[in-house]
């Protein structure tokens, strides 16, 4: 399977994200939009209806860091958001999101922190979302250095046959694909190594040539 690079937008201001999405349309066709509340960050995100609102030719994955995800499914629909993507740890009932997104013809995905156990996951659901996301740092917050003992939890998903989209969030660069690539991950989030390089296109160009290059996966 192809490993993919997909820009994550984390925002608090209109103005800002308005220029992140003309920044990320010249070159891909795909983004994943961070969405926190004040349990996640002290200075929240714009909200789920504000980024989704805001017209653009991108398809938009939406990350929910918030209390109960499941009420913002609906705000999802409405915009024809792409996987949607909720904390588990912010879910009272994990099969009731699941269930919640097929009924509104979302695609679910499940999100596990940087200190959660993959026990936390309820199996019968995860094994039929189409993404489980693994936190490489804390939700909710920027430019954190990568842990790199938190890919295990990826390796433990390929191993008990997950075969859905793994995607891997946080402290993603140069340095840190190749662990990404080979402990099974086949979607990678990036932020600030795109964001703030001199040449944004270069930068997720030069990403994706390295995932795809990267050694084989290990088991």
């Amino acid at each position: 399977m192809m490993v993919k690079v997909t820009p994550t937008v984390f925002v608090k201001e209109e103005g800002v994200y308005r220029e992140r999405l003309e920044l990320y349309e010249a070159f891909v066709d795909r983004v994943q939009l961070d969405v926190a509340d004040e349990e996640f960050c002290l200075a929240p995100t714009l909200s789920v209806r504000q980024l989704l609102e805001v017209p653009s030719i991108l398809a938009r994955d939406v990350h929910l860091m918030v209390s109960e995800p499941v009420t913002h499914l609906p705000v999802c629909a409405e915009y024809g958001a792409g996987v949607v993507t909720g904390q588990i740890e912010q879910m009272s009932d994990q099969k009731e999101f699941a269930r919640e997104a097929e009924r509104l013809g979302l695609k679910a995905g499940l999100a596990v922190d940087l200190e959660t156990e993959l026990s936390e996951l309820n199996w019968s659901v995860a094994k039929e979302v189409e993404q489980i996301l693994v936190m490489t740092v804390a939700a909710g917050k920027e430019e954190q250095k990568f842990n790199r003992q938190a890919l295990e939890k990826v390796r433990q998903l390929r191993n008990k046959g997950f075969s859905g989209e793994i995607c891997v969030d946080g402290g993603v660069n140069e340095d840190t694909v190749v662990f990404c690539v080979r402990a099974g991950a086949d979607l990678l989030a990036v932020g600030s190594a795109i964001w703030k390089a001199t040449d944004a296109k270069a930068a997720y160009e030069q990403l994706s040539r390295l995932a795809t290059a990267a050694p084989g996966k290990l088991q």
